[in-house]
């Protein structure tokens, strides 16, 4: 099994979600430390982090977070019940073969169900359809992207949805949709924590933080400085990613901080997508 784990080294479950966070992987593969006791990861996302570390190690135990709660709830059907979920995707797949704009509209608007596994899977038909598989919810909590443009989406990757699943056990995964602080409050000494908030905008057009209905701003990026700092005085190993700005390079001074370029995901014609500079920020050499 862990053989095919590291065959699977890129797959995320939720892959389009993984946005630019391949990119950093090689940068990241460098600096985490090789030896921790557990993994914390508070902004789940796409867990591109999670699913590397994996694949270089035979198991650790990740406690594993995002106040996104569709999404955990996605990920605990990936993780319980995958058998189900694999032919719910089935079903959401021919549906929208057939009707494509008319079923990814519809579903859209419908309401959400009330059953985890259906739930689960209609949030993975939008990641898998809809534009750039970008994730954004108005102020009432709803999804509201648009139809991508993709001309043959696979909706149902068994393959990887197996994969993922057994990843999830092999790490006994803890999935919670806490927010970070009330995540973070059993990690000790020797435990490794990877942050990955909602990015500082570069400039005044590029914020975004529609990911929830409750924002991130600058505020909150203060008070995820000093859990920073409480959890570099617990002993905790910790990396950070977020934008190359003036705020996050202040916030962090007086710790280590790599550069990184990487490439804006947001567009969905890849030769359009800019380089940017990202920053790594560790408290350990």
């Amino acid at each position: 099994m862990q053989a095919a784990l590291q065959e699977q080294q890129r797959f995320y479950p939720f892959v389009k979600w993984a946005g630019g966070k391949t990119q950093l992987l090689s940068r990241l593969d460098a600096l985490l430390p090789a030896e921790f006791n557990r993994y914390f990861e508070p902004f789940l996302g796409g867990g591109a982090v999670f699913f590397h570390l994996l694949s270089r190690r035979a198991r650790f135990d990740a406690f594993l977070s995002d106040v996104n709660s569709d999404l955990i709830t996605a990920y605990n059907a990936v993780k319980c019940d995958v058998d189900r979920l694999i032919g719910v995707l089935r079903k959401h797949e021919v549906r929208f073969s057939k009707e494509r704009d008319c079923y990814y509209y519809a579903l859209r608007e419908s309401p959400l169900p009330t059953d985890n596994t259906e739930r689960a899977a209609r949030l993975i038909m939008f990641n898998k359809t809809c534009f750039n598989g970008l994730y954004r919810v108005n102020r009432s909590g709803r999804f509201n992207v648009p139809l991508g443009s993709y001309a043959n989406p696979r909706i149902c990757d068994e393959e990887a949805l197996r994969q993922a699943s057994a990843a999830l056990r092999i790490s006994d995964a803890r999935l919670s949709d806490w927010n970070y602080a009330d995540a973070l409050k059993k990690a000790s000494r020797n435990d490794l924590v990877y942050l990955d908030p909602p990015y500082s905008p570069t400039n005044s057009t590029s914020r975004f933080t529609e990911y929830t209905n409750r924002g991130f701003g600058d505020g909150d990026q203060r008070e995820l400085a000093e859990m920073f700092a409480r959890l570099t005085d617990r002993g905790c190993k910790v990396v950070l990613s977020n934008s190359d700005t003036p705020l996050i390079r202040r916030l962090y001074s007086e710790y280590a901080q790599d550069r990184v370029q990487a490439l804006r995901a947001i567009n969905c014609k890849p030769g359009r997508r800019r380089g940017h500079t990202e920053l790594l920020i560790r408290n350990f050499a």
